[in-house]
């Protein structure tokens, strides 16, 4: 018998290196937060950039009965760059070793555009889960400060402390692209059979 292979070819899929946390909720003042991976190239060092966003709308049903799922507004979102000694900040407070990062400070990041405090914490008897909190205020006149704060589960706590430990080396030393070679000493040199 004569059969033909009617799997479809395996489709080429591209990521966007994007972690998302989303907590709607009935009253439209949740938030999300996306964690954004760009490896270490060339001269730039590896990062993440993290976008805190306000919920802008609640879940509801449309005139058909259909449900329209809450949104976020990314349009005025937040964002932090993370770099590697910040990640190892929050890798401290995911793993347990810290109860808030920066040593119950925060991390402070001044830009020419803004300053920014990110906080990480654990709840503990408090409340459970772990609390992200980023406040920057923009340096221009009379800017107010906006202040985003997410709780993430201990699923999410998980998830996120697993991609940040996975990510340490793109961060650090990156991704060889098929344009650029392997640095000179990572070379084999000699004939085949030297040793």
């Amino acid at each position: 018998m004569n059969e033909q292979n009617t799997t479809p070819p395996p489709v080429n899929r591209r990521y966007p290196g994007t972690l998302a946390f989303y907590h709607p909720n009935s009253a439209g003042t949740g938030s999300a937060v996306r964690f954004e991976l760009k490896p270490a190239l060339g001269n730039r060092e590896g990062c993440f950039f993290m976008e805190l966003a306000r919920q802008k709308t609640a879940a509801a049903r449309d005139g058909n009965g259909a449900r329209q799922a809450a949104t976020f507004d990314w349009a005025e979102k937040v964002t932090v760059k993370l770099g590697v000694g910040d990640v190892c900040s929050l890798l401290l407070v995911l793993r347990g070793r810290q109860e808030e990062a920066g040593n119950g400070k925060g991390l402070f990041h001044d830009t020419a555009e803004a300053t920014a405090v990110i906080r990480l914490r654990r709840g503990g008897a408090e409340f459970q889960g772990t609390v992200l909190d980023v406040s920057r205020k923009a340096k221009r006149g009379g800017a107010e400060p906006v202040r985003q704060r997410l709780v993430l589960t201990e699923a999410e706590a998980l998830g996120l402390e697993a991609v940040f430990e996975q990510s340490m080396l793109l961060l650090v030393y990156g991704v060889l692209t098929p344009e650029e070679p392997a640095p000179a000493a990572c070379q084999l040199h000699g004939k085949a059979g030297d040793i």
